[in-house]
């Protein structure tokens, strides 16, 4: 399948390739934006936000999931739509190969950015993939092991988790349980929670974000 997607550079020549992921119900439109911060980080990178696999099950137009959420799924993480979530990630993470190609980078300069459901993708994409990316970032997501729904933990890339002390919609008990999933799977990460903010991301949590891509690139 195609999928339909954003895309801003500041550059012809990229070194780097960042993903967004926008959350359920919402488009790649939607973060899009987000380039211009993290391009003080990443200068010379490409960005990207696709629309989800789906039109959102609450019908709205050009609104989008990259899973149904109406089979549920429950807060151990014990997913009745495992299947949705695995078919979502074989078309992500097709995706992703082909703009690495279209740029000639490798996996190790990919960073994925993800909010709410598509923190759940990127996560759940980093820790699968066959080789490690650069970083993942989680807004406001929870955690999906893919041995949650029968696949195996593969890679293992550095995982920066942001959330809202008073999010609505992913509760802080979400984090707190990624957190502790994160540790006994000996992952690397970091976590920051903000007070007061509720299922959004805020000027904060995009300063935090770019500190942690920054880290990274000194890696290389």
């Amino acid at each position: 399948m195609t999928i339909e997607f954003y895309e801003h550079s500041e550059t012809k020549n990229p070194k780097y390739l960042v993903i967004f992921l926008h959350g359920y119900g919402a488009n790649g439109e939607n973060l899009i934006n987000l380039w211009h911060e993290f391009n003080y980080a990443l200068p010379d990178a490409h960005y990207i936000s696709p629309n989800a696999i789906e039109p959102w099950e609450g019908g709205f137009p050009n609104s989008y999931q990259w899973f149904t959420l109406y089979k549920g799924v429950d807060r151990l993480g014990l997913v009745e739509a495992a299947h949705h979530i695995k078919n979502a990630n074989k078309t992500l993470e097709k995706f992703i190969a082909e703009q690495l190609t279209r740029f000639n980078l490798g996996v190790e300069k990919l960073f994925l950015v993800g909010f709410s459901q598509g923190a759940m993708m990127a996560i759940y994409q980093g820790l699968i993939a066959s080789q490690k990316p650069a970083g993942i970032i989680s807004f406001s997501g929870r955690l999906i092991l893919p041995e949650m729904v029968g696949e195996k933990i593969i890679s293992k890339p550095e995982i920066c988790l942001i959330h809202g002390e008073q999010d609505s919609v992913l509760p802080l008990e979400n984090f707190i349980e990624a957190k502790k999933l994160l540790e006994i799977h000996k992952i690397e990460h970091e976590s920051h929670q903000i007070p007061h903010l509720d299922h959004s991301i805020d000027i904060h949590g995009i300063r935090l974000a770019q500190q942690f891509v920054k880290k990274q690139i000194k890696k290389f």
